[in-house]
């Protein structure tokens, strides 16, 4: 009798830590400055380091500490703007792999800035996510976060022409049907985000629906060619779940469909998505990340094993309302900021978290005891969050073969990473 490869045996609960290095947020010229001096150099990214040296050193010595997943956007080294440029990231990519043995590396999609909307501009859309189509071994990633905020525009259309989401209905067989009826417009326009950002980070350019289903279709194809893994972040609660639900479900996309995905849950990134006031508001949020596991025509089979990695994206200026009494595990009544709270919840038991991401991209900042902000770098930040896994009574996860196992990509390791080897440039179906 075979066995099940998503049920597993219960165990001390450990997490993988993540590091969100760079992010496309806090950049120089994604703030205005405010002429509060802690306030502008957290905004405009000041700690935030972009040389590739100090960068692979960095991501060295974090991975010394336990740091095992390594997640990435290009930032242009001269400027500190985020870039499209794959050499950047192929650079990067090379050096961590060598110096980190093991290290699950994840690229962000481009999302906005100057530098990366010029890009878009001279080559079209496609350079928002073309770093998904990099073999590992020549400077690719293992995860690209391919469902970028932007290409919620495609959700945002199918609201309007259809009705309102809820969760409930993005679960239902209505929503199913709406998936295989809709087709993408091609009508330009604005794209913004309602996030909470710095003054010019929720700015995305002009774009289309189908131009972003397009750009979807073809990052999922990519990751498919290359014997690679598929990962999505949610900025918005109910519209990237259905974002999620209908790549899953779309039969020209068939997001997940290797059976692995991992989700990555940004909470405080918008009002959609807010940062959890208790537990219990967490754990609904990862509960339905982790109902994508079966497909709405067959409620009852698991297709496929979605992780789940949790990053508290919280603005400097929202820290202090973040700043409150723990309400469950070990050091509950304790007062703490919103990343030692996230990795206090995912400490949890229950809590279904695979990665604990921290890091500049979400947080460039920390919270002392009095609920004042400071200066801070991604190694302080890590160290804030294993001494909180700690105080919880969790572990930090470091043997690989467990974090590809419990990842889902054992498989698609086994079976399919050696095309890249055999197909560099990815043209085996």
């Amino acid at each position: 009798m075979g066995t099940n490869p998503f049920v597993k045996e219960a165990r001390e609960k450990t997490l993988i830590l993540g590091c969100a290095s760079t992010g496309a947020k806090f950049t120089p010229n994604n703030h205005r400055p405010t002429g509060n001096s802690i306030l502008d150099s957290i905004c405009a990214g000041a700690a935030i380091k972009t040389a590739p040296l100090t960068l692979v050193a960095e991501a060295e010595a974090l991975y010394r500490i336990g740091c095992r997943y390594y997640h990435y956007h290009a930032r242009n080294p001269l400027t500190h703007e985020q870039t499209t440029d794959n050499e950047i990231y192929q650079a990067i990519s090379r050096s961590i792999q060598l110096r980190c043995k093991g290290i699950l590396i994840s690229f962000g999609a481009s999302r906005n800035g100057s530098e990366v909307r010029e890009n878009i501009n001279k080559f079209g859309e496609w350079e928002r996510v073309s770093q998904c189509s990099l073999p590992l071994h020549l400077g690719g990633a293992h995860f690209v976060t391919i469902q970028a905020a932007v290409e919620l525009q495609v959700i945002c259309e199918l609201e309007r022409l259809d009705r309102p989401l809820t969760l409930d209905y993005a679960s239902s067989a209505e929503f199913l049907q709406a998936v295989t009826t809709y087709e993408p417009s091609d009508r330009v326009e604005k794209t913004q985000l309602e996030t909470y950002s710095t003054s010019k980070g929720a700015d995305y350019g002009r774009t289309s629906p189908l131009i972003q289903f397009e750009v979807y279709r073809n990052a999922i194809r990519a990751r498919r060619k290359l014997g690679l893994f598929h990962e999505v972040e949610w900025v918005q609660l109910v519209r990237s779940n259905a974002m999620t639900r209908y790549a899953i479900e779309h039969p020209d996309l068939r997001l997940g469909s290797s059976g692995q995905l991992n989700s990555t849950l940004l909470f405080g990134f918008s009002p959609r998505l807010p940062f959890p006031e208790s537990y219990a508001e967490f754990k609904e949020v990862v509960d339905t990340a982790k109902g994508l596991e079966y497909d709405l025509d067959e409620p009852g089979v698991r297709k496929r094993q979605v992780t789940i990695t949790v990053g508290a994206a919280v603005m400097p200026q929202q820290a202090h309302q973040h700043f409150k009494e723990l309400d469950v595990g070990l050091r509950r009544g304790t007062q703490v900021c919103a990343l030692r709270r996230l990795a206090a919840y995912a400490a949890q038991p229950d809590s279904q978290v695979d990665i604990l991401r921290v890091g500049m991209e979400d947080t460039p900042y920390e919270v002392d005891g009095q609920g004042n902000l400071h200066l801070v770098d991604n190694l302080q930040l890590l160290s804030n969050a294993i001494e909180e896994l700690e105080a919880n009574g969790a572990r930090v996860e470091l043997d690989h073969e467990v974090i590809f196992e419990r990842m889902g990509m054992q498989e698609v390791k086994d079976k399919f990473l050696s095309v890249q080897w055999q197909h560099p440039l990815g043209e085996a179906s």
